[in-house]
């Protein structure tokens, strides 16, 4: 099968994308990636390249929404970093289920499958999760600023437990966890926090819009 009229990469790339997502760059053939992209394997080598390469594309175009994605829901005032906190947990929650295949992230398939095939996508996924915990420990911060997060706690830290407790609520939803349980463990974690009295007295954020 050759390249197709009207080829359209984004949806090429798209696609390709959730065949990895979905098998992983190992459970991915050649022949997977060209039936996914509806395109020939002369059409595609010529298009992006060998599986290596292809895989590194997804993977950083993946990051890079996923980074902005992140950003867009924890950047913002200090009045409301927290509440942006516990909407973090949320859709950390819903991620998986909200897909319609069920498909988890990209970053967390990598370093779950451990395929040590590429140096430059190993180093691409060490910045992403470096972006997002540069993100989450800021809006810590904010939160300490605002009076709701104990000053005295270590922003960092909080930072990589709760990107801990989104990556292990993925791996539960993948494993059959429905979506309600996990809500219930992100408002565990959430309460978990080292929350200021006040704090503990407000109303719990209710978050309904999806990732």
């Amino acid at each position: 099968m050759g390249r197709p009229p009207g080829f359209d990469r984004a949806k090429v790339m798209q696609a390709v994308e959730r065949q990895f997502r979905r098998a992983g760059y190992v459970g991915t053939s050649v022949d997977d990636i060209a039936r996914a992209g509806g395109l020939g394997r002369g059409s595609l080598y010529a298009a992006f390249g060998d599986k290596s390469k292809l895989y590194l594309q997804t993977l950083s175009e993946y990051c890079d929404r996923t980074e902005a994605a992140w950003a867009a829901v924890l950047e913002g005032p200090d009045e409301t970093a927290l509440v942006r906190l516990h909407a973090y947990l949320v859709k950390s929650a819903r991620f998986v289920h909200d897909d319609p295949d069920g498909l988890g992230c990209m970053v967390t398939g990598f370093v779950v499958e451990g395929a040590d095939h590429d140096p430059q996508a190993g180093a691409r996924v060490r910045q992403a999760l470096g972006r997002i915990e540069g993100s989450l420990t800021e809006c810590v911060r904010a939160a300490q600023r605002h009076g709701d997060l104990d000053p005295e706690a270590d922003a960092s830290e909080i930072g990589q437990l709760l990107m801990a407790v989104n990556r292990g609520m993925e791996v539960m939803a993948k494993a059959g966890l429905d979506v309600a349980s996990l809500e219930r463990l992100a408002d565990h974690a959430f309460a978990g926090l080292p929350l200021t009295v006040r704090a503990r007295q407000l109303p719990r954020p209710v978050v309904s819009d999806p990732f």
